[in-house]
């Protein structure tokens, strides 16, 4: 049982690996310690979702990666644009390796149109991976609609090129576009598996939604995941530190536990963009910390 003094001790020892303490608690010696002391292990992995490093070069990106001991990355378009050659695209994975990074998926990818969808999947395939995280979209009244006409096209493409698509959520700012996971499930539902989510669990409990809920009900639809902390279940939440927000992160790891998640825990933080590490840092640490906590 997990009490809620050796819950904190847990945090800290993974707020203190996150911040680049030595040798205990980094990724391979966490695995061992795991496997010797009995603890159920995670089938997930813990990554950071590009849009994080919006405001830096990717060098900056890949060494805050590196400080934090975070091994997986969600490629945007920013650090690797959809017109990248193969060349391009052979610099930048060798960049990331020389970090210890490898990117694992792209996006989120907006696509309004057939051909942005050919040149997503294209892409995509060209970088080599297998999830891409895509929002699918139509114009109405000016405003970024979710396109039912598109999704249709993305089915066959899932088919062809066997990549995973993962559709975020945007919450209540964008009503129309994906708010929760229930919108983009009630579209896709006859679809081909690999028609999925990216779940943002930030923007699904600022929709009023249930993340833990949505975690259980759509267990086989979500590919990617987006981790966050808000203020509050409204409209007003605002991005915070892992730790501090209203989410119940427990309860969060013991549902992925539960429908044994073999994706990515992307963390996407969003507050003090132009400097983030702290935050990251402290993030990463806490959410290892639950994993640790909660076997």
């Amino acid at each position: 049982m997990t009490t809620r003094r050796s819950f904190f001790k847990q945090a800290g020892f993974g707020l203190a690996a996150a911040a680049g303490v030595p040798a205990l608690f980094t990724n391979e010696a966490h695995a061992q310690e795991t496997k010797l002391s009995g603890k159920t292990p995670c089938t997930f992995h813990v990554s950071i979702a590009g849009f994080t490093f919006c405001k830096f070069k990717l060098d900056q990106a890949l060494e805050m990666m590196k400080k934090v001991d975070v091994h997986y990355l969600c490629i945007k378009d920013f650090h690797l644009p959809l017109k990248s050659t193969d060349e391009e695209i052979a610099a930048f994975h060798a960049k990331c390796k020389s970090f210890g990074v490898t990117g694992y998926g792209v996006g989120p990818i907006y696509m309004g149109s057939e051909q942005e969808v050919n040149d997503a999947f294209a892409y995509a395939k060209r970088v080599g991976v297998k999830t891409m995280v895509g929002v699918p979209f139509k114009m109405v009244d000016k405003k970024r609609t979710a396109s039912p006409e598109l999704l249709k096209l993305v089915n066959d493409k899932v088919q062809e090129y066997d990549i995973k698509y993962a559709i975020h959520n945007h919450g209540p700012d964008m009503p129309e576009l994906f708010p929760n996971a229930e919108s983009a499930i009630e579209m896709i539902g006859n679809m081909d598996k690999r028609v999925g989510l990216c779940l943002d669990i930030g923007h699904q409990f600022r929709d009023g939604k249930d993340p833990v809920k949505a975690i259980l009900s759509f267990a086989d639809r979500i590919h990617d995941m987006h981790i966050k902390n808000v203020t509050e279940p409204t409209k007003k939440g605002r991005g915070i530190e892992l730790p501090r927000g209203a989410i119940d992160f427990p309860a969060v790891v013991h549902a992925l536990r539960k429908i044994q998640y073999s994706g990515m825990c992307s963390l996407e933080y969003e507050k003090d963009m132009s400097d983030p590490l702290l935050g990251i840092a402290e993030s990463i640490g806490y959410f290892r910390g639950v994993i640790d906590a909660t076997c």
